[in-house]
């Protein structure tokens, strides 16, 4: 059978990889590998370059092999969600949006270490440099992170990220925010405390 496995069109492939139960699972997902593991991390690559993730500590090599494990692991319990089984093409794209799925999970975890602590110089030059649509991804996923913690809700959620983007962010000074009409009244105090509490919220959010 492990013969014949390379000539199986993709609906057998895939019956085969999602039953962990038939004689033909590791054949199959041998297969599975030599047809798609390129496409994979060719996806993964294009993902992290356009991040510029070689400008995280870990090495860039490391980084796509992280996420690639994560990609694999994903595959292993979603394969069965895949229903246009008759369709490569349409395959190859749903592959890629997992791919892109967990490169974007996974930096956003790594991009919490940055942003979290108190030296923002790295985080300044990072953002800086990326480009646009990734600049704006970066930010929408930290503003949904820090919504959607769990936990009892502030009141004033929405003035806090506001804050905590100015000064992380934008690089604003205290004085500066407090220039804003709607802060001028709140104080360096509460500054700080925001910025410290959120912050705490994105350590929590990335060890969840």
């Amino acid at each position: 059978m492990d013969n014949s496995v390379s000539s199986l069109p993709l609906k057998e492939l895939l019956r085969i990889c999602t039953d962990e139960h038939s004689s033909h699972w590791e054949a199959g997902w041998r297969e599975f590998m030599t047809r798609y593991k390129d496409i994979i991390y060719q996806q993964i690559t294009r993902r992290c370059v356009s991040w510029r993730v070689s400008r995280l500590r870990r090495q860039f090599s490391d980084t796509i092999n992280d996420i690639a494990l994560q990609v694999f692991e994903i595959l292993l319990k979603s394969l069965s969600t895949f229903r246009e089984v008759d369709n490569e093409r349409m395959f190859i794209l749903w592959l890629a949006t997992v791919c892109n799925r967990a490169t974007s999970r996974y930096l956003q975890r790594e991009f919490s270490d940055v942003l979290t602590e108190p030296d923002m110089e790295e985080f300044q030059n990072y953002i800086r440099d990326i480009g646009f649509d990734e600049r704006w991804e970066l930010y929408e996923m930290i503003v949904q992170q820090l919504r959607g913690f769990p936990g009892k809700k502030k009141r004033n959620l929405e003035r806090d990220i506001n804050i905590f983007l100015l000064y992380t962010w934008s690089d604003l000074s205290q004085d500066m925010i407090l220039m804003h009409p709607c802060y001028k009244e709140i104080g360096h105090r509460v500054v700080d405390n925001v910025v410290n509490r959120l912050r705490e919220v994105l350590r929590k959010e990335k060890n969840r």
